[in-house]
């Protein structure tokens, strides 16, 4: 009959810690969740030649690793959506952001994001396309070429 008791307490005293670590994640998870980064990714720029009133910046769909610093340790990935936004919950500190590049272009930079408790910090992670060159045009330039005339420029 002792050692029924002992099982038992041993299990009792399991499931006592059991429940305390749910209760630690689920507290720890709820301070995280008022801070954090929300996010813009764009391409820039998207067009060789740059007709007046249009900026050739366009939101981009990428995938952005998140890694503690100093430490390095990859702590999450997001991936913006089709308007270029993402928002993730990350508990305050320094992250860098490390966006991932399909090939040499798009490309972006790694950066350094401080985010402060119960503020989600705002960013905006640039992609260079690689187009260069880009002109602006005056308004009512036309085209000699019309098969190659930007959109917006009228053949001449």
């Amino acid at each position: 009959m002792g050692w029924c008791r002992s099982y038992l307490s041993l299990g009792v005293v399991v499931l006592l810690a059991a429940g305390a670590a749910g209760c630690a994640r689920a507290a720890s998870q709820s301070a995280v969740s008022d801070s954090g980064i929300d996010g813009l990714v764009l391409l820039a720029p998207t067009c060789a030649v740059q007709p007046a009133g249009d900026p050739c910046v366009r939101p981009y769909q990428a995938t952005i690793g998140i890694r503690s610093e100093p430490a390095g340790t990859l702590i999450n990935s997001v991936h913006s959506s089709a308007t270029g936004r993402f928002s993730v919950a990350l508990a305050p500190g320094r992250y860098l952001l490390v966006p991932r590049s399909p090939g040499v272009y798009p490309r972006s930079s790694p950066r350094t994001v401080v985010v402060r408790e119960h503020t989600h910090t705002r960013v905006t992670v640039v992609f260079d396309s690689g187009i260069r060159g880009a002109v602006r045009v005056p308004p009512g330039l036309t085209c000699a070429n019309p098969v190659g005339c930007p959109p917006g420029i009228s053949s001449g």
